[in-house]
């Protein structure tokens, strides 16, 4: 039985650019001796990495929120009253809905 090998799956990615920004891309990479392949991967990674963080100072709010939850010594309202409270929310949407035909 052959041995497999775990390797990266590549594909290729084809877009249209102006003649012109790839002749100054081409001769920014090679000003740089770096494949502008390489380049265009990075330049997609970054992008991506930059969709993913969260908005600045997200972190530190969402750590005060969870800081001032534990933080309070106010008694919490019993899961059963949660629940008692959302069932009749829900019930009471379904039911305007039912009269508008929804």
């Amino acid at each position: 039985m052959p041995r497999s090998r775990n390797r990266l799956k590549e594909e290729n990615f084809n877009f249209r650019i102006p003649a012109d920004l790839k002749a100054e891309f081409k001769a920014a990479t090679e000003a740089e001796d770096r494949p502008a392949a390489q380049v265009i991967r990075e330049f997609m990674r970054a992008y991506v990495d930059r969709r993913n963080k969260p908005e600045p100072g997200y972190d530190e709010w969402f750590r005060q929120q969870v800081q001032e939850v534990f933080d309070d010594d106010s008694p919490g309202v019993p899961h059963e009253q949660v629940m008692r409270e959302m069932r009749e929310r829900l019930e009471a949407r379904i039911a305007r809905a039912s009269k508008r035909g929804d």
